[in-house]
């Protein structure tokens, strides 16, 4: 399994991040509850996930990612669970105790109010997120695909990333081989 976080990223404490390759600045908060994200998921730019300390529909508080997610640039998730193999679309909101079931798609722009569940096999969209069609069992096996493709781009792109500290060095190693004076 892989960690990764770009440098621009925050993790305030630790969440449980099994694989995580991801766009540009992502803050993931678990400082007042668990923040799971599951293999082969990705975070895209400028998301924020944090975890509320209770839940006011008495559901779980703790986010839960699970695996083939790919959620969307400058999404915000909080205390909410998505299942299995779905994609949310970018800028939308899942508000606490949202569940978004497997194989289920939210539009960009959506906006999951506290306690609502979509439905397994669903497409929603709108504020407040509304039902718009039942997916075809095609569109439900491209959603992992997507998932995959974004995460072999990111391994692709996971060099651009390194930290400052090691950069510097391995330049005045190179320096130093070629015989410049550093």
């Amino acid at each position: 399994m892989l960690t990764w976080l770009p440098m621009w990223s925050l993790l305030v404490r630790s969440p449980s991040v099994m694989e995580l390759l991801s766009g540009l600045a992502q803050f993931l908060r678990g400082d007042l509850n668990k923040i799971t994200v599951g293999f082969c998921s990705n975070v895209q730019e400028r998301c924020v996930i944090h975890a509320a300390w209770s839940s006011p529909t008495g559901l779980p508080a703790e986010t839960s990612i699970e695996r083939f997610v790919t959620i969307g640039a400058y999404s915000l998730l909080r205390s909410c669970t998505i299942e299995p193999e779905c994609i949310i679309g970018q800028r939308s909101i899942l508000m606490e105790g949202s569940l978004v079931e497997s194989h289920s798609i939210l539009e960009a722009g959506s906006v999951v109010p506290p306690g609502r569940r979509i439905p397994t096999g669903e497409l929603w969209a709108g504020n407040p997120a509304r039902f718009v069609r039942t997916l075809t069992h095609e569109e439900t096996l491209e959603i992992p695909k997507l998932a995959v493709a974004i995460n072999d781009l990111s391994k692709e792109h996971f060099s651009e990333f390194l930290p400052y500290s090691r950069v510097y060095l391995e330049v005045e190693k190179f320096k130093k081989s070629l015989g410049i004076s550093i």
